[in-house]
């Protein structure tokens, strides 16, 4: 499900750009999509979402006669969520480059002078759905305090139970994060579950320890190791 944030601190803007966002939004037939309105990069910053490929980021980057705001706040999401899409929306065509330089990968620059915002997110968005479905394939879904969430495969190093709740588990990932979920795929083929604590994904070994490239370890229990052995001989 697409998730997407916009932030404008034109009232009147921010009201038309989320009306061309919900109207191309459903030209794309992405009625399961939800739209966030901002007005200021720090209401914006308080309410970032957990990081996945889903997340859209609209933003305007002059914010309060910062020319620069939009591209402050572009850094910091990209920081905090590697996956997401940056669009940017101005009337200062001469930062385009400058976007660059701060290393935001953004998927386009568009033009408010130009009077094709809609045709512009129409193609963006285009773009977005067909990456999104690719990757489908790519992602494990997951629930945290109520709220659905994803995060890449090759993201992920290990699940871990939780022994306190066994309705919940940790999950750590390739960057050192830790995502604690309320449920746990028991079932996905995706994933081998090589110790009665442990769901472990992508594996480099040696002895009975799954050795992750980011340095990361994980236990394979001995009544696990044979199995999981002639599995991994498989690839």
């Amino acid at each position: 499900m697409l998730k997407v944030f916009i932030m404008e601190d034109n009232a009147q803007q921010l009201t038309q750009l989320q009306k061309t966002t919900e109207q191309v939004l459903a030209e794309l037939h992405l009625t399961g999509a939800l739209v966030f309105t901002f007005n200021s990069t720090v209401s914006l910053s308080r309410e970032l979402p957990e990081p996945g490929p889903e997340n859209v980021y609209i933003l305007d980057l002059q914010i309060h006669h910062n020319r620069r705001a939009g591209l402050q706040l572009g850094q910091l999401i990209r920081q905090a969520d590697p996956e997401a899409t940056i669009i940017f929306i101005t009337v200062h065509d001469e930062l385009l480059y400058i976007t660059y330089k701060y290393r935001l990968e953004a998927l386009d620059f568009i033009s408010k002078d130009h009077d094709n915002i809609r045709q512009e997110l129409l193609k963006d968005f285009s773009l977005i759905t067909h990456r999104h479905q690719w990757q489908e394939t790519n992602v494990f879904h997951y629930k945290s305090y109520k709220q659905t969430s994803s995060i890449l495969l090759d993201d992920i190093c290990y699940f871990k139970s939780n022994n306190l709740n066994t309705h919940a588990a940790t999950i750590y990932t390739s960057d050192f994060r830790t995502i604690e979920i309320h449920q746990i795929a028991k079932k996905d083929d995706r994933f081998y579950r090589v110790h009665q604590s442990y769901l472990v994904k992508k594996v480099d070994f040696y002895s009975r320890t799954v050795i992750f490239y980011n340095g990361m370890t994980c236990p394979i229990s001995r009544r696990k190791a044979k199995q999981f052995f002639e599995l991994v001989r498989q690839f």
